[in-house]
């Protein structure tokens, strides 16, 4: 009798849609970088929401990403690296 062959596992772990919180500088401009990045990569974006305040420091972008395990911390990786960004997090 034969073993059965299996696939072999993803090591990017199971994709969903998972959500992060973005703090930037620059207020529009600083937002309009991430959202150029997740375009750029081609991130399938469910939604998203900028919060633009006049007179303060920082701007929040929140959006819900699909994405696997491990891609998340790849792509919250690359939002820290970007000028401007204050914090890149998961909620």
């Amino acid at each position: 009798m034969t073993e059965p062959v299996h696939a072999p596992r993803s090591h990017r772990g199971f994709p969903a849609y998972r959500s992060l919180t973005v703090h930037v500088t620059d207020r529009l401009d600083g937002a309009a970088r991430v959202v150029m990045l997740l375009r750029a990569r081609s991130y399938r974006v469910r939604d998203m929401t900028v919060e633009v305040r006049e007179g303060v420091v920082e701007s929040r972008v929140q959006c819900t990403v699909w994405l696997g395990r491990d891609d998340v911390e790849l792509l919250l990786c690359r939002l820290r690296r970007m000028p401007g960004v204050v914090s890149a997090e998961k909620r």
